[in-house]
């Protein structure tokens, strides 16, 4: 065995304890933890890289956006967690559920961990379990806004490790070998949150990416049978793909490998992709119904109440009644006219659609009370507030305009001018034949029809340009406006440097500013 004694047999966990070990294939997961990566997605850490960062957005219950950061580090001597080491994590869940979910420090042998993971009981393995318990010990997680606490119901900051203490012994005495939890996952399991996980089929699974998506997708279909996210948030900050992959269709190819076994062992019914570049998004749909459904709290129900929009929880994916065709029908009934409402809501991502609810409920309270805002050309300010949803300010939140981000507003249009003026006359009309005001400033008539031809000529431009161009300029943008990341939020510098990638594209293509389009 290499120098090392094998524990003397598979006995059961706790000296003395009267113990119900759950079936073989039935283990725990803590919700936190199937969020957001622990390791790195091979089997081997590189040494010179020290830390793994991800991040995320989700809507408050006040209705603004957190933003979720997980930093993990590991020891220096031991390094960051690898793919295995989330295989020890789930074999540790597995003693502790066995235990009852009773003790911080559980007792095990390491026979009977290595028979649970399915490693051979031959010397290295007892290595190789030695070497993972070493870096969960070592490993910090430091949660800013992202450790959700079961009993206050919200996301608090934490800074907590994985494991507190372990020790081996060999089982040539009476002293058994134990790992003890820290304190802060040991509460989580306590107030609950923490489910049940098909231990047999997560270690079925192929690739790490596999079982990374299988935890993160069976943590949100315990709630719900369909869910919808950006691809490069699934990609980058769930799933933790290497951020080198910079373009959706390299995304993809990582990917949908493990969405095929996912799908081919029957945890996916079906997914697709929809949408281009940095707003792609798939849409993940389950094999089976959600295991358990969510009420809603008396807070959500008041801001349903309040808004008329469903109030939607912090750990929920965006979806059901505000998805696209959802916000597309509330834009056309407000008269903008359907081929352009379609391109507004398609256009955006989950954040961007929830987003987007908020305004038009806003836009209905501001026409209700007949506000000098929408009284020259509701649709108009309807139209400018969504195409940017991230840049209009809602009611309670610190203005940040453009001139603060050292952008200007420009944009140009090319052979869709006829389209867009066409698409302003019919919403005019609309809007005359519904019993809206009538009397529609010409001017702003002109600018939603401008950024209409804007966004569809962008959107040619895009389809045309190449990886190459588009990453060139990219590069150029940020390179511009690196000052400014100290001083906004990752979201406003990610859109600011979108909205410059774009301005580009159309100045190199020939577009022209509002003048000169509105002059033609």
């Amino acid at each position: 065995m290499g120098g090392f004694a094998t524990d003397d047999a598979p006995v059961s966990v706790t000296a003395g304890a009267q113990v119900n070990p759950l079936p073989a294939k039935v283990s725990r997961d803590e919700m936190n933890l199937a969020e957001f990566p622990l390791t790195v997605l091979s089997k081997r850490a590189d040494p010179s890289v020290k830390t793994l960062e991800f991040s995320d957005y989700v809507k408050g219950k006040n209705g603004e956006l957190i933003n979720r950061q997980w930093i993990i580090t590991g020891a220096d001597k031991f390094g960051l967690p690898t793919s295995s080491d989330d295989e020890v994590l789930l074999g540790l869940l597995k003693l502790t559920a066995d235990d009852g979910l009773r003790n911080r420090r559980v007792h095990f042998t390491r026979y009977e961990l290595l028979k649970i993971l399915r490693w051979t009981t031959e010397g290295r393995s007892y290595t190789r379990l030695q070497n993972a318990l070493d870096r969960l010990s070592g490993v910090r997680i430091k949660a800013t806004n992202a450790f959700y606490d079961n009993e206050t119901k919200l996301h608090s900051t934490r800074n907590f490790g994985i494991i507190d203490a372990y020790e081996i012994n060999d089982g040539r005495d009476t002293r058994q070998s134990f790992f003890a939890w820290s304190d802060v996952l040991f509460k989580s399991f306590q107030v609950g949150f923490i489910k049940k996980l098909d231990l047999e089929f997560y270690l079925d699974l192929h690739s790490a990416v596999s079982k990374r998506l299988y935890r993160y997708l069976d943590k949100h279909f315990w709630y719900r049978s369909r869910m919808q996210v950006n691809l490069f948030t699934l990609a980058h900050e769930k799933i933790g793909i290497s951020r080198n992959y910079v373009y959706a269709s390299s995304l993809r190819q990582q990917l949908e490998p493990a969405l095929e076994e996912l799908k081919e062992k029957g945890m996916l019914s079906d997914y697709e992709f929809v949408g281009k570049g940095k707003s792609t998004e798939i849409i993940l749909m389950a094999a089976h119904a959600p295991k358990k459904t969510i009420s809603a709290t008396p807070e959500q129900r008041q801001q349903t109440q309040a808004t008329g929009t469903a109030a939607v929880t912090n750990d929920q994916i965006f979806t059901g009644a505000h998805d696209a065709d959802h916000i597309t029908r509330q834009l056309i009934d407000r008269g903008i006219a359907e081929k352009q409402a379609r391109r507004l809501a398609e256009g955006q991502g989950s954040d961007g659609l929830r987003r987007m609810t908020a305004i038009i409920a806003h836009f209905d309270t501001l026409v209700q009370s007949s506000s000098p805002l929408v009284s020259k050309s509701p649709t108009g300010f309807l139209y400018r507030a969504v195409e940017r949803p991230f840049d209009f300010t809602l009611p309670g939140e610190k203005k940040a305009t453009q001139g603060d981000l050292g952008l200007r507003s420009r944009a140009g249009e090319g052979a869709f001018e006829e389209e867009a003026r066409s698409s302003a006359s019919n919403r005019s009309r609309a809007g005359r034949s519904e019993g809206r005001p009538s009397g529609v400033d010409t001017k702003l008539n002109l600018e939603v029809a401008y950024l209409t031809a804007r966004k569809v000529a962008l959107d040619d431009i895009l389809c045309r340009a190449t990886e190459a161009e588009v990453s060139e300029l990219r590069v150029d943008v940020e390179t511009a406006l690196q000052k400014l990341r100290a001083h906004i939020s990752p979201q406003r510098f990610s859109e600011a440097v979108q909205h410059g990638v774009e301005q580009r594209l159309l100045e190199r293509h020939g577009f022209p500013d509002f003048d000169a389009w509105s002059s033609r």
